[in-house]
């Protein structure tokens, strides 16, 4: 998962009610099929991401809009060939907030990210996404359970 992300509105500072922040996603990436107990809703501001949620695939495009409900499975991917940026509403929020500063860092500019060197163990990305209200099914295609 190499994007980067710029938090808009933070759930510290609006008592939880959401996180709202801009996800920038580089081509052939994306976040693999997940559940969670918040709302989760995409307003597309750049390329193309494509989300297939409850069996069903949406793309979310320049001004198109995706609202996902709580527990409905769904995974997200930028089939290229440029970036694709989306305004991402999650709430209530602080679950995402704490599983981004657990498992993220910081970087000076979002526009130019470092190069991933190498993935987090899928399973301490499951671990964490799992004590934050995220579920995921299985493992990004070329990893494996340990």
């Amino acid at each position: 998962m190499g994007s980067s992300l710029t938090f808009k509105d933070e759930a510290g500072e609006n008592g939880d009610a959401l996180l709202l922040f801009e996800h920038r996603c580089p081509p052939d990436d994306g976040v693999p099929p997940h559940s969670e107990k918040n709302h989760e809703a995409f307003y597309g501001l750049e390329g193309i991401l494509e989300v297939e949620a409850a069996g069903e695939c949406y793309r979310v495009e320049p001004g198109a809009f995706l609202s996902i409900q709580p527990g409905v499975v769904h995974s997200l991917h930028n089939p290229g060939p440029g970036w694709a940026r989306v305004l991402t509403l999650v709430s209530p929020g602080t679950q995402h907030e704490r599983f981004f500063a657990t498992l993220g860092e910081a970087i000076d500019d979002p526009t130019n990210p470092p190069q991933l060197i190498e993935p987090l163990p899928f399973e301490r990305v499951q671990q964490v996404a799992h004590s934050c209200g995220i579920d995921f099914l299985s493992p990004p295609a070329g990893e494996s359970h340990a």
